[in-house]
């Protein structure tokens, strides 16, 4: 059965490149932001004064977008589709502050989301051919709102611990350590992240929350 006129699919929008296009629309996406705000308490005050620290770039989560070949035939193949997925994590050629992965913009319709990079890719392959070729995936896609790029300054390994200052969003077998381990080499500054983000229990992150993180002081 031919679609209705007015159906329309979703794509992905590469600034300097090709539209990927979505196969199938997904069932829903998210859009997060937030803010970093500081309280103090004050020796005698039942509210302390809140001091904004500034806000953190808008995030838009894809879950469950399905790619299927499976009905295009013995040699139907997702692969080349994924593999322009992952390139939209890639830096570009050349090196130096340049070299940097693309901008990417989120469409659908008459609706279209703000500038981003792709920040997480995660693909579930569910259905192969005899072969082994996929024909069937699952696609999670994190963007993360940004205006301009530029390429991180090398740090050995006695600075790793001073990084930080962006957002996380979390996913399945996250956990507050495990953020602050890759984050800044050190698994015991998960308090940081729980106090940036007003974590009173740790085991109550739930997946798809997007976590500030911030930088630590020297």
């Amino acid at each position: 059965m031919a679609a209705p006129a007015s159906f329309q699919k979703a794509q992905l929008r590469v600034e300097g490149g090709a539209t990927i296009p979505v196969l199938f629309n997904p069932r829903e996406y998210t859009i997060a932001k937030t803010n970093n705000w500081t309280f103090k308490p004050v020796v005698g005050a039942t509210m302390p004064p809140a001091q904004f620290g500034g806000g953190m770039p808008r995030t838009l989560n894809l879950a469950g977008l399905l790619l299927d070949a499976s009905l295009a035939g013995p040699g139907g193949t997702i692969r080349p589709l994924v593999e322009q997925l992952f390139e939209l994590l890639k830096a570009g050629s050349g090196g130096g502050a340049s070299s940097v992965p693309p901008f990417v913009t989120f469409a659908w319709g008459s609706v279209t989301t703000f500038k981003a990079v792709v920040t997480q890719l995660s693909v579930a392959y569910k259905l192969f051919q005899p072969n082994g070729e996929p024909v069937r995936a699952e696609v999670t896609l994190a963007l993360t709102e940004a205006e301009q790029t530029q390429a991180a300054p090398a740090q050995n390994p006695t600075t790793r611990a001073l990084a930080g200052l962006g957002v996380h969003t979390v996913k399945d077998g996250d956990s507050l350590q495990s953020i602050a381990y890759r984050t800044y080499g050190d698994a015991a500054r998960w308090r940081a992240i729980a106090e940036a983000n007003d974590i009173d229990n740790p085991l109550t992150v739930r997946r798809g929350r997007s976590l500030v993180l911030p930088r630590l002081e020297t």
